[in-house]
């Protein structure tokens, strides 16, 4: 006697038994992001991997403990169908990393660049993070929970030539810290502060610089910013951290059963933030404007 086939199970079925967490990270097509889905992987996370561009995670390893998901966070349509995509599963955490940097003087930056930089980096985080909370929420056992945010050392102090970005990473820390005193201690907020780190952000540069350059000519800051992407993109390749380095820190620390509030990656990160703190506010500006080519 032949045995009974089984019905076969539905994809969805199949979805809704795994019981292991999951975290959702935003800007996975490269850098930290990229480098993140692995390094959480290893630890035993099963990690939804969103782009805006879904076709960049095509060549990501398969396997049972991935998923992945066109995501734009400045898009609420886009947003809504990631948080239904995600109800099968058990959605424990959330890594904003998803960003850019505008770059540029402020004197020459138009208005629409500033908000387009704070629409991906600030109001586009917390889209998604209140979109996802009400899981994350009932997922988690209390304290298991997780949203990471990630913002910079640049949110903590400040540089000439990057003001936009400046501001974005320096409302990320608020947020961060405004939604920890809100959610903890149910859901851990975790706050990245990277400093250099070699990945493709700073190839980008010149595409989100537009017709910034053609702006400047005739200006005091022509030359200065030259000077500042020749100066970033060397300073980034001799001191910066690889992106596998940050990723590893930052799945440590959402791993972790008491998560940490801070992560501080780098020393140039660490070393900053000290002398920023400790340096009187007149020498560290001379400094900067001496390095960036403004004195």
């Amino acid at each position: 006697m032949q045995p009974r086939p089984q019905p076969k199970r539905s994809r969805k079925a199949d979805m809704s038994m795994d019981t292991r967490s999951w975290a959702l990270i935003t800007g996975c097509s490269s850098g930290i992001g990229r480098a993140l889905v692995a390094s959480l992987r290893r630890r035993g996370w099963g990690v939804i991997a969103t782009a805006r561009k879904v076709e960049t995670l095509a060549d990501l390893p398969l396997g049972e403990d991935l998923r992945v998901m066109p995501l734009d966070v400045t898009d609420a349509q886009s947003i809504a169908r990631v948080v239904e995509g995600c109800r099968a599963l058990r959605l424990t955490a959330l890594v904003n990393n998803a960003g850019y940097g505008q770059m540029g003087p402020l004197e020459l930056l138009r208005t629409e660049e500033l908000r387009a930089q704070f629409e991906t980096n600030v109001i586009g985080l917390q889209a998604i993070t209140s979109a996802l909370l009400p899981q994350i929420r009932a997922n988690a056992s209390p304290g298991a929970g997780r949203i990471v945010h990630v913002a910079s050392v640049l949110g903590r102090l400040s540089i000439p030539m990057a003001g936009a970005y400046n501001a974005s990473k320096h409302a990320v820390v608020a947020l961060a810290e405004s939604l920890r005193l809100e959610v903890a201690p149910a859901i851990a907020v975790i706050l990245v502060e990277p400093g250099a780190i070699k990945t493709q952000f700073r190839a980008t540069l010149k595409q989100a610089w537009g017709d910034l350059p053609e702006r400047a000519k005739g200006t005091r800051f022509e030359q200065s910013i030259l000077h500042y992407a020749a100066k970033r993109e060397d300073y980034a390749y001799q001191h910066g951290m690889t992106s596998e380095a940050c990723a590893e820190q930052i799945a440590k620390a959402m791993s972790a059963r008491r998560a940490p509030r801070r992560v501080v990656v780098g020393r140039d990160s660490f070393w900053a933030q000290v002398a920023h703190r400790l340096l009187p506010a007149a020498l560290f500006e001379r400094v900067l404007r001496r390095s960036y080519g403004l004195d």
